[in-house]
């Protein structure tokens, strides 16, 4: 075994091994507090995401582009008075909601082409129905934000930096926080254009003992029948073995959908 003839020699070797150590630790731990400030960054701008800053300056309602009527409703918003607007909102969420026939939208929008001007011409209905459809658009978007993550004032917040004003704003969160609300949405998904739903499931298990061609099959097919909204009836037989695959299907799809519900993403 070599063995050194200089007997400081082992300990220089020890001491140089502890400050190189003490060097590594040293950068490992500044090198882990600036990953945990990193994390600690993020974190705040996803809270700051999910909770709502006051302070923040992002937009709510449009945050990449205001449409064109949208924009053309906020400057003759400052020249409009509350009565207008309100029957605005009114004719609006009508057309929504689709309580108002065809003659009843035209009826109120000839009303309100003569509370503007009484000599009604082409340039007043073509103001009229820029702005009209704002209105539409801007309540289509402010029903769909998530009222438990979004306060009121920050609703009117943004209202107001797009050119709204307040009282104007105060009118657009009644219809969006108020009492009616679930009233409203129930007759939104009314309304709505779906695709027919299904209304009754039928289903019987029936074995095939035999067949022409075969003298002993013992073959159990699942026969199934579908009633769906709009009245068609839907008959058709499922193999054993695809039946177990419809199963899988469906309860990987419900897994799929109650993951999704409990996600962030899905609460904001």
């Amino acid at each position: 075994m070599f063995r050194s003839s200089h007997p400081f020699l082992p300990f220089w070797i020890s001491f140089l091994g502890i400050i190189k150590t003490n060097r590594v630790e040293n950068r490992y731990r500044k090198w882990e507090e600036t990953q945990i400030g990193f994390l600690y960054c993020v974190f705040r701008w996803k809270m700051a995401a999910v909770i709502g800053n006051p302070g923040s300056s992002q937009p709510i309602l449009f945050p990449t582009r205001v449409p064109p009527e949208v924009q053309a409703l906020m400057k003759a918003a400052n020249k409009m008075d509350k009565p207008l607007f309100r029957k605005m909102i009114k004719l609006a969420l009508g057309y929504l909601q689709g309580t108002l026939t065809p003659e009843e939208c035209e009826a109120s929008m000839q009303q309100l082409c003569e509370s503007i001007s009484p000599s009604v011409t082409e340039e007043t209905v073509m103001t009229v129905s820029i702005q009209h459809a704002g209105v539409i658009t801007l309540l289509r978007t402010a029903l769909r934000i998530n009222t438990v993550t979004t306060r009121q004032d920050m609703l009117i917040v943004d209202l107001k930096n797009l050119g709204l004003p307040e009282e104007f704003a105060s009118d657009v969160c009644k219809v969006v926080y108020g009492p009616a609300r679930p009233d409203i949405d129930s007759q939104l998904i009314a309304a709505s254009p779906s695709l027919p739903h299904l209304s009754n499931l039928e289903w019987r298990v029936e074995v095939t003992i035999s067949t022409s061609w075969l003298s002993r099959v013992l073959e159990p097919v699942v026969m199934m029948r579908m009633n769906t909204s709009d009245g068609a009836l839907h008959t058709f037989q499922v193999p054993l073995s695809k039946f177990h695959q419809l199963r899988f299907t469906v309860a990987n799809l419900l897994r799929q959908m109650e993951a999704l519900k409990e996600s962030p993403l899905s609460k904001k």
